[in-house]
């Protein structure tokens, strides 16, 4: 094979090395955004969940403000036992406590 072929073939395997690359890359891009949308999904079922458990406590949820329903939330968190409840369900949960 003369030097004019394998340079050939070399940039033949070079190109497609290239696409096998772009493929990749456009693969891991739809792969990230898969993950960033279930992430996304996830975090938007948790907080209307929660959501709805916080207005299953307050009577008539309409009527307070969200200044409102935050004061109350920054009172109830305020107290020690909840506090101390919180860092045991967080040390249960393995998760680390600061």
């Amino acid at each position: 094979m003369d030097n004019l072929a394998k340079i050939a073939k070399l940039r033949e395997s070079m190109e497609k090395a290239e696409r096998e690359l772009r493929y990749t890359e456009d693969h891991q891009k739809m792969i990230a955004r898969k993950i960033s949308e279930l992430t996304r999904r996830e975090r938007t079922n948790r907080l209307c969940t929660r959501a709805g458990m916080l207005e299953s406590f307050l009577r008539h949820p309409e009527a307070l403000s969200n200044d409102q329903v935050m004061e109350l939330l920054k009172t109830a968190f305020r107290q020690p036992a909840v506090q101390q409840l919180l860092a045991q369900m967080l040390e249960d949960a393995n998760y680390p406590n600061p």
